[in-house]
């Protein structure tokens, strides 16, 4: 499903590259938690993987399409949420914001109020669906970037740190949103800092750390250090 191959990213007047040579895979059906410490790249990576930015080096595929020669026939697979506090316009509801974008996604009229109504409900909005994106609280404003993400019912999920803000309820309902779109044959790659969220994964989580993307090795049962010894 994803597939990057030797990726590079050098931004002019570094010192050294963001990345290097990043090799790996998402497979189809797989979620995969990708781990770093602040400013490690993890973002970055993330912008690279959707065609946000173009890498100095290599090639990123979501479905076989080079995001970055075929950028909408590769986009068409993909549901990404980065920055929700900027992702939406503050003084429309969420879902006069979530209906722009389902436009953007070719979904009109009864299609896109249908799958509106149910992405809102799916991430426990439906109540918020006529709130104003200011008015929302940070949890929110992160569920609304994840139901923006599950517009079009996209094979391949890209998000920075989505259970960032929520409360445990929430966290839950990300964890079984992720499970039903891995059980449909979707795939999801996601920074994190939460302990709880290595327990989704299906392949072992990624490391970003000095440049290099490495598999983080297998973790022993949860406990207070687990997570930070795989950062």
């Amino acid at each position: 499903m994803l597939s990057v191959r030797r990726v590079s990213m050098t931004y002019r007047k570094a010192s050294g590259p963001v990345f290097d040579e990043v090799d790996f895979t998402v497979p189809e059906g797989h979620l995969v938690p990708l781990l770093g410490a602040n400013g490690a790249g993890k973002t970055t990576l993330l912008r690279v993987l959707c065609g946000l930015v173009v890498p100095t080096t290599g090639t990123v595929l979501v479905a076989g399409r080079d995001v970055v020669r075929r950028p909408a026939a590769a986009r068409a697979h993909l549901g990404v949420s980065l920055y929700p506090e900027r992702s939406f316009y503050f003084r429309l509801t969420c879902a006069q914001n979530l209906r722009y974008y389902a436009s953007l996604r070719s979904l009109f009229g009864a299609r896109a109020k249908s799958e509106v109504a149910e992405v809102l409900d799916r991430v426990g909005l439906a109540e918020q669906a006529d709130t104003p994106f200011m008015r929302l609280s940070l949890g929110q404003r992160k569920r609304l970037g994840l139901a923006r993400a599950l517009l079009g019912r996209p094979s391949l999920l890209l998000l920075d740190e989505p259970t960032a803000n929520l409360d445990s309820a929430n966290v839950a309902r990300f964890h079984a949103i992720l499970a039903g779109h891995a059980a449909q044959g979707g795939s999801a790659l996601f920074s994190t800092h939460s302990e709880e969220d290595l327990a989704t994964a299906t392949e072992r989580p990624l490391r970003i750390e000095a440049g290099r993307v490495v598999p983080v090795p297998a973790l022993p049962s949860p406990g207070p250090a687990t997570l930070q010894e795989a950062r």
